[in-house]
């Protein structure tokens, strides 16, 4: 059951970041000048790498460090509730969802 919810969570998130890219897409397109297939598959790519990068909770951590150290407590532990209920790890999120949002802009660009 644990596998099946997160490749949901997999598919949800892979649909909302598409979304994102499609609106970015658009008003790139609006705002500047283009094609949209073009700019969908470069904001594709985008979404990927920000995914990556913030998917598993480590951009929260590093903004918070400075004031649990003023405060004298250690840093922040990813204990049981750390993922805030999501199925998914981090490496669950870089695997499932930004590599094929990545995978499938580069697709398209090419």
């Amino acid at each position: 059951m644990t596998a099946i919810r997160g490749l949901r969570e997999a598919g949800f998130l892979l649909a909302v970041g598409a979304a994102l890219a499609a609106v970015a897409a658009t008003l790139w397109v609006l705002i500047g000048s283009g094609e949209f297939v073009n700019r969908f598959a470069m904001c594709l790519v985008i979404t990927g790498i920000v995914l990556s990068i913030t998917g598993g909770g480590a951009l929260h951590q590093a903004a918070t460090a400075d004031a649990f150290a003023w405060l004298g407590a250690g840093p922040e532990r990813g204990d049981g509730d750390h993922g805030g209920g999501r199925t998914l790890t981090s490496i669950g999120i870089f695997l499932f969802v930004a590599v094929p949002l990545i995978i499938i802009g580069l697709i398209i660009l090419a």
